[in-house]
């Protein structure tokens, strides 16, 4: 704790008076959700060290964490940045000569090709070396990483729409889509909220409710991963409800507001990955695949900070599903990420699946 208080104490310092007093405002008026608040006759008239010593008293072992978050609430990025790396160098790993090991996870086996997958854990000096190697560039990439068994990442939220009200439009091959999903976000190591069966309005409300659960104050980054049939209405990507029909849907782009720095601070600066397996229009040209599409077509990107955005299929285009065995977006990020997570970040990653 003493190195702690000294490393955040240091950074404390780098604040001008100003500075220092809208750091404390925060620390009495709210951090982050789930944050408890310190009363402000406890910081009145505080020094710097006098802060540390509060926050420690208050937080414990938190005190650190907390002190990172206030930076960023701040808009002190920069230095918040430094003071999260400074943290992590100092962290000791248990047994230093198998810190470079990696640890098995637990495999599964595929039901789309027969084969068991299997996940290669990856130490902390991985994430280390690429926060090193990529300096600024590293916020998106670094956080996404197969972790050693002791760190909790977070939450995954997973919803996955197989059975629609109409039964011809039944999405058969989706739930080993949702299989293969669950299994893979688990060995990356998040805890993973999974729902099925929702109407355009039910996955816009588990989106929202899941963007202010607590547990993100703790983590380091997040996915959202949605299955379902989609279209694109006025331009904008929809996943269509389990209704089947364009007035029940949930627009994608909603996905980035609900999880912004503004409806969700407790993720600002950490990496939000959002997958969608859906069609954005095109037609169906034949073959023994299905498709998770209904006509329409238009042309979007959409392009926020801390946010990775991969789609199953380009504008105008259908995604494929097969029925015995998934889909060919999920197969394929399972099949990548089971291949070099261990040893490439996550844009790496999705290069290596786009290819």
């Amino acid at each position: 704790m003493d190195i702690t208080k000294r490393l955040m104490l240091d950074a404390l310092e780098e604040l001008v008076k100003a500075e220092l007093k809208v750091f404390i405002w925060h620390l009495c008026n709210g951090v982050a959700a789930g944050v408890e608040r310190i009363p402000p006759g406890k910081l009145e008239e505080a020094t710097r060290s006098d802060v540390v010593d509060c926050m420690v008293k208050q937080y414990s072992d938190d005190a650190g964490k907390i002190t990172v978050q206030v930076l960023r609430n701040i808009k002190q990025n920069d230095l918040a940045k430094r003071l999260e790396l400074k943290f992590q160098e100092v962290q000791q790993p248990v047994q230093e000569d198998t810190r470079h090991a990696p640890v098995p996870v637990e495999p599964q086996l595929s039901q789309s090709d027969g084969k068991r997958h299997n996940m290669t854990q990856s130490s902390q000096e991985f994430k280390r070396k690429i926060l090193q190697d990529m300096g600024d560039d590293a916020s998106i990439s670094v956080s996404i990483y197969i972790p050693a068994r002791s760190e909790k990442k977070g939450l995954a939220l997973l919803i996955t729409n197989i059975d629609f009200a109409c039964k011809k439009y039944n999405r058969n091959g989706a739930e080993i889509d949702e299989e293969n999903m669950e299994w893979l976000l688990k060995a990356l190591g998040y805890n993973v909220e999974k729902r099925r069966n929702l109407s355009g309005d039910a996955i816009d409300k588990e989106v929202r409710d899941f963007s202010k659960r607590s547990e993100h104050q703790d983590s380091d980054s997040t996915f959202v991963v949605i299955m379902s049939h989609g279209t694109r209405i006025n331009n904008r990507d929809a996943i269509l409800g389990v209704s089947h029909h364009e007035n029940d849907v949930y627009f994608v782009d909603k996905t980035f507001s609900h999880l912004n720095s503004v409806n969700c601070s407790a993720l600002i600066n950490k990496p939000k990955v959002i997958l969608i397996q859906a069609c954005r229009g095109g037609d169906h040209s034949g073959g023994v695949d299905v498709h998770d599409q209904v006509p329409e077509s238009d042309s979007w990107v959409h392009r926020e900070k801390d946010f990775v955005c991969f789609m199953s299929t380009l504008p105008d285009t259908v995604s494929y599903r097969n029925p015995q065995t998934g889909s060919h977006f999920i197969n394929y990020i399972v099949e990548v990420f089971c291949e070099g997570a261990h040893k490439h970040d996550i844009m790496e990653l999705f290069r290596k699946e786009h290819l």
